[in-house]
């Protein structure tokens, strides 16, 4: 997300819009990095950015299916929070975890709003879908200019020491600081 689309949620934090974001694993398959590590990192990028609140569902990391539970559960939060704008991830992706992530976040949003799907809670649709893309070469359909918050991106990314740090594990395949 903070490569991504943070810089698009902080401008919209400074606006005066309440924003958040809901990691759906904590890593546990990277390289670097422990999930606990993981969590906490992202809990100080998310005060870099402003967010007003920041979950993670704990999925398997590199192992993401979109299973009728997943959808379920990603509902449900959503009618929980209760977003106007949901950002996914674009549908091409390098990693499986990522398009499969927009492909849950999809359903999961159209679930939300079925009054009969959960009886302990109201419906509830984003208005608007949002797709952002890292590695896809798509044109754009839009461009958030984030000049002003570029600086306070760079410091939210790199509030992922164990990713961005010098550390022996992984050193030859990701960059220093």
């Amino acid at each position: 997300m903070e490569q991504t689309c943070g810089g698009t949620l902080l401008a919209m934090a400074e606006k005066g819009y309440r924003t958040g974001v809901l990691d759906l694993t904590a890593g546990d398959m990277g390289t670097r990095g422990t999930p606990d590590e993981r969590v906490a990192e992202a809990a100080k990028a998310a005060c870099h950015l402003r967010l007003k609140w920041r979950g993670n569902l704990r999925f398997p990391d590199a192992r993401l299916e979109n299973t009728i539970s997943a959808r379920m559960t990603l509902a449900v939060k959503i009618r929980e929070l209760k977003p106007r704008v949901v950002i996914l991830p674009y549908w091409e992706a390098r990693h499986p975890d990522h398009y499969r992530a927009g492909e849950i976040g999809y359903e999961a949003c159209f679930l939300a709003g079925l009054k009969k799907l959960d009886p302990y809670s109201d419906p509830h649709r984003p208005r608007k879908i949002i797709y952002s893309s890292l590695y896809a070469n798509v044109t754009p359909s839009f461009v958030v200019d984030i000049s002003a918050q570029f600086e306070r991106c760079m410091a939210a990314l790199l509030s992922y020491r164990s990713q961005y740090g010098s550390v022996e594990q992984g050193s030859d395949l990701f960059p220093q600081e």
